[in-house]
């Protein structure tokens, strides 16, 4: 049984592990935009470690968030620091030696996608299983709270059976679209069929620069079928779900920061017909923004007393697999 916090490395000191907090629109609305703020307050881990290539990133890990042992390379860590916990910020090829450099390891928190290849994300799961570790994967929504309320039934509790799904990501299949597929996923269950309903498109992205925009239709169990189309964040920047059910619909837009229900009504142009009120709402309450930290919550409660992990790789790695379905597809069209 662990009695002190857990001893944290953070490896890659990006956007996405401590970057974001430069961003004052950001931090508006996520009081946890990034793995360093939520390392700083949670009291179940012990953050004292930083692993980056670039100096100017172990000078501000050192002098802002006051970490002592912040260094470019792991070897160099280990010689006076023993990781209990490693976020994995980096490269999918990099995890591999990092992982196997940390011998007292026992929990991951590592960013999408697994590897470069399913081949190599089933690769890392095989090490990771080997080493026996509690691996979470940063697909958040599976921690925010209202999703896993939508997710355990109040998705029909307030729209009825799901019909139809609609879905919208940008900036790449594997940035943002994987997001969205292990959103549904989360949502509607398990997918039964896949298929890529138009070309790759030729469309400029801000990041990364080796992604793709695809087109595509999931099918979960009972016929239920998502449609995803990719947009161009040049012109604007969304991810979302519009979720058609039997008696209201439910749209979760700006990456889950607005949230709006419409009721089912009389038809206000034909006689005994109903209509889904599109100029009638109700706002629910976004709760994204605590969503890291209690991701993290998860996993120490995981090493600490076996909670199941709410985003673990083995279903990530079902995502990954279900991107290079695609990816495969789309090449063949």
């Amino acid at each position: 049984m662990i009695t002190s916090p857990l001893r944290t490395v953070l490896i890659g000191f990006g956007k996405v592990a401590a970057g974001f907090i430069k961003d004052p629109l950001l931090t508006k609305h996520y009081k946890y935009a990034t793995h360093a703020q939520t390392l700083k307050d949670h009291p179940l881990f012990q953050w004292e470690a930083v692993v980056d290539s670039s100096q100017e990133s172990l000078q501000w890990a050192r002098e802002y968030w006051k970490i002592p042992y912040a260094t470019t390379n792991i070897q160099e860590l280990i010689k006076d620091y023993d990781p209990e916990v490693a976020v994995l910020a980096t490269h999918p090829q990099e995890r591999f030696s990092f992982i196997e450099n940390m011998p007292s390891l026992k929990a991951v928190v590592v960013e999408k996608p697994l590897g470069r290849t399913y081949a190599e994300a089933n690769d890392f799961l095989t090490l990771c299983k080997k080493r026996d570790l509690h691996v979470q994967v940063n697909y958040w929504r599976r921690a925010d709270r209202l999703f896993r309320e939508l997710a355990a039934g109040k998705l029909t509790v307030l729209i009825g059976r799901p019909q139809a799904i609609f879905g919208v990501y940008g900036n790449g299949l594997y940035n943002n679209g994987s997001h969205m597929i292990d959103f549904s996923r989360m949502l509607f269950g398990e997918i039964e069929s896949i298929q890529v309903i138009g070309k790759a498109l030729s469309r400029p992205f801000k990041s990364p620069k080796n992604d793709i925009h695809v087109p595509f239709s999931l099918q979960f169990k009972d016929q239920l079928t998502a449609t995803f189309h990719p947009i161009d964040f040049h012109h604007y920047r969304e991810n979302s779900l519009e979720i058609w059910g039997e008696k209201a619909k439910l749209a979760i837009m700006q990456e889950g920061l607005g949230i709006s229900l419409y009721p089912l009504k009389d038809n206000r142009a034909i006689r005994d017909e109903k209509e889904i009120a599109s100029d009638t709402l109700t706002t629910l309450e976004t709760t994204v923004g605590d969503a890291f930290y209690h991701m993290y919550d998860n996993l120490a409660k995981s090493v600490l007393s076996g909670e199941n992990l709410w985003s673990p790789i083995e279903s990530a790695l079902k995502t990954e697999q279900i991107l290079e379905t695609i990816v495969t597809t789309s090449q063949k069209t």
